[in-house]
């Protein structure tokens, strides 16, 4: 009898990701009308011909990720527009990937918690229909690997 191929991937955590090499801009304290404002440093940081990764809307302004080795640029087109804003370097995101999800109830509480309990400090966590990305200092980017690696729902498929 032949063996059958599956096709699913075991539920809960496949496989964890570490990619390094971001800074993270965060301004702030931005104009009234706030979307104008926003639009100038979006506008801003298009024309320099900046990537930006988990971009998300503040209270006073906007907040994302950019390629470090773009921090510079970055920084020149904000003092171009003349806004408040900080650049932290040494960002790494955490990549869990977790097939199926969010039809585990409860998964990505529970991935988040652990993260939490690593004491990793954790600048901004998503998710998407197959993985939670978390952005930490990069210092903190192996722990919170090894953290999740021995989260009882992490399963090795790939050995």
């Amino acid at each position: 009898m032949a063996q059958e191929t599956g096709f699913e991937q075991l539920r809960g955590v496949s496989q964890i990701e570490i990619k390094n090499g971001y800074a993270q801009i965060h301004v702030s304290r931005l104009e009234e009308p706030l979307s104008q404002s926003r639009l100038l440093v979006l506008r801003a940081l298009a024309e320099a011909d900046l990537s930006l990764d988990f971009l998300k809307f503040t209270p006073s302004g906007l907040s994302c990720l950019i390629s470090e080795s773009m921090s510079k640029v970055a920084e020149e087109s904000l003092n171009n527009v003349g806004v408040h804003y900080s650049v932290k370097l040494n960002r790494s995101v955490v990549i869990v990937f977790a097939v199926n999800m969010r039809d585990e109830e409860g998964l990505v509480a529970r991935i988040v918690r652990q993260a939490i309990a690593s004491g990793a400090r954790i600048e901004h966590i998503t998710d998407t229909h197959d993985r939670v990305p978390i952005v930490v200092h990069s210092q903190d980017a192996e722990m919170l690997k090894k953290t999740l690696e021995s989260f009882s729902e992490y399963h090795k498929v790939n050995n």
